[in-house]
């Protein structure tokens, strides 16, 4: 659920995009972002994901990802939170309160 001081906002963009953070040993560029798009309904809801697309194939371990969701109002962007982990595989129920900002690091995310 997306909020404002505690008003739904309605028609936001949410996007949620998955990529690998590291490069491979053959030096070959990181494979391009897995990004899923929805927008919010008339109560702030949305529902975002899963992501598809082709996997990296690693020989030894599993994929490692970094995955954020970022929110688009209007003409302002705001980041929804930030995570990243091997064989990833997340669902999150969040609710984001662009009114309330919390800072994880030097980033400053909207959802908990």
């Amino acid at each position: 659920m997306l909020l404002k001081g505690g008003v739904p906002v309605e028609n936001a963009q949410i996007e949620l995009v998955a990529s690998s953070p590291i490069e491979d040993a053959s030096s070959q560029p990181a494979e391009t972002p897995r990004r899923a798009v929805t927008r919010t309904d008339a109560n702030g809801r949305f529902k975002v994901g899963p992501l598809r697309g082709v996997k990296m194939v690693h020989l030894i371990g599993d994929e490692m990802l970094q995955v954020h969701l970022a929110i688009r109002v209007g003409q302002e962007d705001f980041v929804g939170l930030s995570d990243s982990g091997t064989g990833y595989s997340a669902t999150w129920d969040v609710v984001c309160d662009l009114s309330k900002p919390k800072k994880v690091g030097n980033l400053v995310t909207y959802c908990r």
